[in-house]
């Protein structure tokens, strides 16, 4: 199986500067982004060497707290540090089965986290305020 994170390990040391409560959500988000395989809906083939963007991940805020055992609003605070130092990115929002909307988060490939951050250095709005306008 191809897998778009395979053969990674993932940059713990340099979340862990965020703080514990980043570290564990990084690591449940990247464990998940890392079993995500990724569809050609066109050819129906399994994408191949996609290094230069990560797996995607649909956790709830709500389900991320209640796996971790910390509180919602931690999770959250941790989720915008991610955001912000550009471990992570908002892609979008799905509908989950109760009707709420959750969001679609990439983890940033190792390799591509200097290049997403030095994206994030033209915009004016934090990667974290950009996420909450779009939902």
């Amino acid at each position: 199986m191809t897998v778009i994170l395979k053969d990674t390990v993932p940059p713990i040391t340099e979340v862990a500067k965020l703080g514990y409560a980043a570290v564990a959500v990084y690591s449940l988000m990247y464990q998940s982004a890392y079993q995500d395989l990724r569809y050609d809906k066109r050819m129906y083939r399994k994408w191949k060497d996609r290094r230069d963007c990560g797996g995607t991940t649909n956790w709830s805020h709500k389900a991320i707290a209640e796996t971790l055992h910390m509180g919602k609003a931690k999770v959250i605070n941790a989720i915008d540090l991610l955001l912000d130092n550009g471990f992570i990115q908002a892609e979008g929002l799905m509908p989950s089965s109760k009707g709420s909307k959750h969001r679609i988060y990439r983890v940033v490939h190792p390799d591509m986290i200097d290049a997403v951050r030095h994206a994030m250095s033209f915009f004016t709005a934090t990667a974290s305020d950009r996420a909450k306008q779009a939902s």
